[in-house]
């Protein structure tokens, strides 16, 4: 089951995660899966509509682990949350 509970947004523009207008050095996590144990865990691959089903993995089990996109202006935050 995917859940995904969102706020009201009225700019409803692509931020630019699946066209690397953000780029990598603007993400940043509370922790990364452990490259030797599983190289398609990269922070790198948090965007969506990654080939081969990449993505970012926390190392961790845990509802306090979090994503951030560092926009580089002041925004209003966006809270979303995504469970599998």
């Amino acid at each position: 089951t995917h859940t995904l509970h969102t706020t009201e947004c009225s700019y409803n523009t692509p931020l630019g995660m699946s066209t690397d207008e953000i780029h990598d050095s603007q993400l940043s996590s509370s922790s990364n899966y452990p490259h030797n144990w599983d190289k398609g865990c990269h922070l790198k691959f948090a965007r969506i509509y990654q080939a081969n089903g990449l993505a970012w993995c926390a190392k961790y089990k845990s509802s306090s682990e979090w994503l951030q996109i560092d926009l580089g202006v002041p925004a209003k935050v966006i809270i979303f949350t995504i469970t599998f």
